[in-house]
C-alpha cells in the first residue's frame, strides 16, 4: 500500500465532476471549489465538496488543504473499501454503501466515502446515486440549529441512503413471494422458474453483504461525539441506524425465504417425478399379465395348437377372452392400491 497518492501542482485543474457549497445558517450557496479552498468557512456554517469517480490528482488539493491521511485518501480514491469508521487528527473517515436494481435485475452499488471536519465535509462517490438537488433540499429541511454544523449533511446523506434500502427490500420481498407463488403452478415450474429462485437467492445475500456492515458503522458514529454528531443529533442517527437494522433483519428473512425456494423447488420436482414413477408403474403393472398371457397361448406346441384351441369359439374364448379378463382385474387391483394411497392424488395429477 503506498504512503501518498500522486502529489500535484495546487494549480491542477480537476478532471472529475467537483460540486462545492457553502451550508450554514442562511442556507445552502453553491460556489467554485477553487474559492471556496481559498477563502474560509463562514462563521456559522462549513463547505462541503463533492467529488464523483475521482483520480488521485483530483484529491490532492483537497488533502494538502485539510490535512487529509494518505491513507485515507487512497481508500477514498479506490471504490470495493468495506463500510467503517476510521478516526484520523482531524477529521473522521466514513465508508457507506447504497444499493438499487439495475435495469436487468442485477445489484448496483455506490459507495460514498466521507471526511468530516469541524468545518468541513467532503463526499467522495463512486457510482451513481444520492442526486444533489435532493440532499440540498434535505439539508435544508433539517432544524436550523444544525445548519452550522457539517454533522448535519453527514445525517442527511447516510439517511438518504439508508432510505434507498426500503423499496429496494420491497422489490425483493415481492419478487421472492411471487416465485414461491408460481412454484405451485405445474405450468411454471421448470428450469426456467430455478433459475429465477438462484438469481433472486444471489442478490439477497449480495445486498446483505453490502447492508450488514452500515449497522456498525452507524454504532460507532453514535459514540463518536461532536463534531461527528453532535448531541441533538444522537436520536436522529439512531433512527438511521434502527432503519438500517431493520432492513438486515429484512434481508435475512429473504435470505431465508430464498434457500427455502430452493428447496420447496426441490420438493415438489421429486414429487412430480415420483408420480411419473408411480404412472409407469401402473402401466407396467397392468401390461406384465397380459405379457404372460399372451406368451402363454402364443406357444407353438401341438396339443395346445391341436387340442385346447383347436377352434375359432375356443380361440376367442380362451385368448382374447381370457386375456381381457385378467386386464380388468389388474386395473381393478392397480386402482384399489391407489385408493388407498395418500399420495393418489399426486398419482391423477
Amino acid at each position: 500500500m503506498s504512503e501518498s497518492p500522486v502529489q500535484s501542482p495546487v494549480h491542477q485543474a480537476t478532471s472529475a465532476a467537483v460540486h462545492t457549497y457553502l451550508l450554514g445558517s442562511q442556507g445552502a450557496a453553491a460556489v467554485l471549489w477553487q474559492s471556496a479552498l481559498s477563502s474560509p468557512a463562514p462563521d456559522h456554517g462549513f463547505v462541503w465538496f463533492d467529488v464523483a469517480d475521482p483520480t488521485a490528482q483530483d484529491l490532492a488539493r483537497l488533502q494538502q488543504q485539510y490535512r487529509l491521511h494518505p491513507l485515507a485518501v487512497e481508500d477514498a480514491l479506490h471504490a470495493h473499501q468495506r463500510a467503517k469508521v476510521e478516526s484520523y487528527p482531524g477529521f473522521e473517515f466514513v465508508v457507506a454503501h447504497g444499493v438499487h436494481r439495475a435495469v436487468n435485475g442485477s445489484l448496483q452499488k455506490h459507495e460514498l466515502n466521507l471526511f468530516i471536519g469541524e468545518r468541513f465535509l467532503i463526499s467522495v462517490r463512486h457510482g451513481s446515486g444520492l442526486p444533489l438537488q435532493e440532499i440540498l433540499d434535505r439539508w435544508e429541511r433539517v432544524p436550523e440549529a444544525w445548519h452550522p454544523d457539517s454533522s448535519s449533511l453527514l445525517y442527511v446523506l447516510l439517511d438518504a441512503l439508508v432510505d434507498e434500502y426500503a423499496p429496494f427490500t420491497d422489490e425483493l420481498e415481492a419478487e421472492l413471494s411471487s416465485i414461491r407463488q408460481r412454484l405451485i403452478d405445474p405450468a411454471h415450474s421448470n428450469e426456467h422458474e430455478l433459475r429465477k429462485i438462484f438469481n433472486i437467492s444471489e442478490l439477497v445475500h449480495s445486498a446483505h453483504a453490502v447492508i450488514y456492515p452500515l449497522r456498525d458503522v452507524l454504532s460507532t458514529l453514535l459514540r463518536a461525539g461532536p463534531p461527528v454528531v453532535s448531541p441533538q443529533e444522537v436520536p436522529y442517527f439512531r433512527d438511521i441506524r434502527d432503519h438500517a437494522q431493520h432492513t438486515v433483519e429484512r434481508l435475512e428473512l429473504a435470505r431465508n425465504l430464498a434457500d427455502r425456494a430452493f428447496d420447496i423447488y426441490h420438493a415438489l420436482e421429486n414429487r412430480r417425478q415420483g408420480a411419473s414413477s408411480r404412472q409407469l408403474t401402473m402401466v407396467a403393472t397392468i401390461f406384465l399379465p397380459l405379457t404372460l398371457v399372451t406368451g402363454f397361448f402364443g406357444q407353438n406346441f401341438g396339443f395346445l395348437v391341436n387340442n385346447v384351441i383347436a377352434s375359432t369359439p375356443a380361440f376367442w374364448i380362451l385368448c382374447v377372452g381370457f386375456e381381457t379378463l385378467v386386464a380388468l382385474g389388474t386395473i381393478v387391483f392397480v386402482l384399489r392400491l391407489a385408493g388407498r394411497n395418500p399420495t393418489q392424488a399426486a398419482i391423477k395429477s
